[in-house]
């Protein structure tokens, strides 16, 4: 394989990502539209954080996937 991922530039764009989905509380909109008898406050916590993370990786990855992908060490271009 000539290219690898480039760990350092995936780990930098989650953590910004990471504090930017933590610092956005759930809606109301949202939690009234699952019961709390079907799905606990903390779960449904859990799953916005989750989805806000797969989101932003998934559109960066579209959009710019060349932000997290290098040459293999000792390979040039």
């Amino acid at each position: 394989m000539d290219s690898r991922i480039d760990r350092n530039a995936l780990h930098r764009f989650l953590d910004e990502q990471i504090t930017l989905i933590e610092a956005t509380p759930l809606p109301r909109e949202v939690r009234a539209l699952v019961p709390s008898a079907d799905v606990a406050d903390g779960d449904l916590g859990c799953v916005w954080l989750a989805a806000g993370l797969a989101t932003q990786v998934g559109l960066v990855l579209m959009e710019e996937p060349q932000r997290f992908v290098e040459l293999a060490p000792g390979l040039s271009r």
